[in-house]
């Protein structure tokens, strides 16, 4: 015996599957025109059929032409999306840029007033700055001293007399030069000139770490190291840096070239300036001429 749902099922197939007949007629004459035999279930498939071809074609329209600008709200194009992240990576770099821009800035300010640097390009200084530079030059040391000064590989500064040994500082000579112009701070000129030969290697007068390496109009390639004891050495108008910011030198080792750079530059020639606690003092007072 069939259950009531079996029976439904039965007649709703039979329905579907119950044969009309659709016929068209021409409206003065009523001559029939066409005649299709249909039933609800081929008329369900056929639309159903309809609707899965115009859905796939206007998804094709859509996703493939530029309608998908009008029709999907909010929507991108490719194009603009790229620009998008290359525009991202620049914001990147310039925050970058902005924040060594910000450290040097920082730099520049703790060179001026002669305070300690405490950037992380500046980390190792503890590593030079116990040194002890207040020593007694022993006939040893002197031997030393006058063998590497034969041998020409440095200009070293011997301290002999007894003003310079009390200073406590034994300097390299930045450069084997004659002294155009001495430290005149009432006239701004707060360090000396030194003739040179051009592209003569500059050498740092002491240990210490570049805080600075740029160029200006004015004062063209400079260089500035910064030493243990708040000592700050500038070398101006250079033809070429060899160094830059963050490098650690040694006393002695060459960081640029003697040149004509800058506006305020008549020859080749080294300005060199001598700061100490952010004060300018004469180099003289701390290397032989």
């Amino acid at each position: 015996m069939e259950t009531p749902v079996a029976n439904r099922r039965k007649r709703i197939l039979k329905k579907l599957r119950s044969r009309f007949r659709l016929i068209i007629l021409n409206e003065k004459t009523f001559k029939e025109q066409l005649s299709y035999s249909l039933t609800p279930m081929n008329v369900i498939i056929m639309f159903g059929g309809l609707l899965l071809l115009f859905g796939t074609l206007i998804y094709l329209l859509v996703a493939f032409t530029p309608l998908k600008a009008y029709v999907i709200p909010d929507f991108t194009d490719y194009s603009y999306r790229e620009d998008a992240r290359l525009a991202r990576l620049k914001v990147d770099s310039l925050m970058e840029v902005a924040r060594i821009n910000e450290q040097y800035v920082q730099n520049l300010r703790s060179v001026i007033t002669g305070e300690e640097l405490k950037n992380q390009a500046d980390t190792g200084t503890k590593q030079f700055s116990e040194v002890d530079l207040n020593y007694a030059i022993t006939d040893v040391d002197e031997a030393v001293r006058q063998q590497i000064s034969a041998g020409n590989r440095y200009d070293l500064d011997m301290g002999e007399s007894e003003e310079d040994s009390k200073k406590g500082f034994l300097l390299f000579r930045p450069v084997n030069g004659t002294i155009s112009n001495r430290f005149n701070p009432k006239e701004k000129h707060f360090g000396i000139d030194l003739i040179g030969p051009a592209d003569e290697p500059v050498r740092a007068v002491l240990d210490g770490t570049v805080v600075l390496a740029y160029f200006t109009s004015d004062d063209g390639n400079v260089i500035q190291i910064q030493h243990p004891n708040n000592m700050v050495s500038v070398y101006k108008h250079n033809s070429a840096l060899l160094k830059k910011q963050g490098d650690r030198v040694k006393a002695g080792e060459s960081i640029a070239f003697i040149g004509n750079s800058g506006e305020q530059s008549d020859g080749p020639h080294l300005h060199f300036e001598l700061w100490l606690n952010g004060i300018p003092v004469d180099p003289l007072g701390y290397i032989r001429e």
